[in-house]
């Protein structure tokens, strides 16, 4: 049977942004909605949404979501908007907030959304180069963006469970203190020269800032106050992504649930099983 498509355009408000986003139709062995936000060559947003039929009912893609890529591009915003604007408001927490408004208002047989964490803070955009945001955020936060914001999970639950014990045990202050300021300034001097001329700077003071540092993500955050923000991907860059591998086992493969979700009753007769409270006098 040939497949049949069909598209139509939204226009998404959230408190500082708005974006369209196109959404495609294509029925075939499957009912399949694929959604982006951008141009098919820099989307900002691109995710796949498949819903079951009748023909494929044993199916494991059936009623899933799958967001492929998100990325808060300045140019995907329908009004004029700068870098430091974006800054200031996550354009990419958003436009995410507004997709999953999108999907459980309109597909409510989803319950879960599937991703492949590639996510990124820019050094330079026109090349491309790039910090991994996944491992930066482990590193200072213990938990990736989407961890964070969506309370994302690996599956299966032993997998999660052996990755967040491998978080705890870094993040531990054992583990910090089996190390000293001297190894981290090897590691970083063998992978990125220009974080190792900003440490020589100033030796006293970043031997003392770990010191003074109780635990590893302590230490990574307080250094990277000392980095302007411009520089945070140049100076991060090769040398914590090596040095939390070798730590943790890092997953790309997430799954986060779509809350809330709403049962309607559809019977008016059906009397609450709860007893109502009695009001006080």
């Amino acid at each position: 049977m040939a497949s049949q498509e069909n598209q139509r355009y939204l226009e998404l408000q959230t408190s500082h942004y708005k974006f369209q986003m196109k959404i495609t139709k294509t029925e075939n062995s499957h009912v399949r909605y694929n959604f982006m936000v951008g141009d098919y060559k820099q989307p900002c947003l691109e995710g796949i949404i498949t819903l079951s039929s009748l023909n494929s009912r044993y199916d494991i893609y059936n009623n899933t979501a799958k967001l492929i890529k998100l990325d808060a591009l300045e140019e995907c915003s329908v009004e004029d908007i700068n870098q430091e604007y974006l800054n200031t408001h996550s354009f990419g927490k958003e436009m995410l907030d507004a997709v999953i408004f999108f999907i459980n208002s309109q597909f409510p047989s989803i319950k879960t959304i599937r991703l492949n964490d590639t996510s990124y803070i820019p050094c330079k955009r026109d090349t491309g180069d790039t910090l991994d945001l996944l491992t930066y955020s482990i590193a200072l936060y213990k938990k990736t963006w989407y961890e964070e914001r969506t309370n994302a999970y690996i599956l299966p639950k032993e997998k999660h469970d052996t990755y967040r014990q491998q978080v705890e045990k870094y993040a531990s202050k054992d583990t910090k203190d089996e190390t000293t300021f001297y190894h981290i300034y090897h590691i970083i001097t063998d992978n990125n020269t220009f974080a190792a001329d900003i440490i020589r700077t100033n030796m006293q003071m970043y031997e003392k800032m770990f010191e003074d540092s109780e635990t590893f993500p302590d230490f990574f955050q307080r250094l990277s106050k000392t980095i302007n923000s411009k520089e945070k991907c140049r100076f991060f860059k090769g040398w914590l992504e090596s040095f939390i591998h070798n730590k943790i086992t890092v997953t790309r493969e997430w799954n986060f649930d779509i809350y809330p979700k709403i049962t309607i009753i559809k019977d008016t007769n059906i009397k609450p099983k709860h007893k109502t409270r009695k009001q006080r006098k």
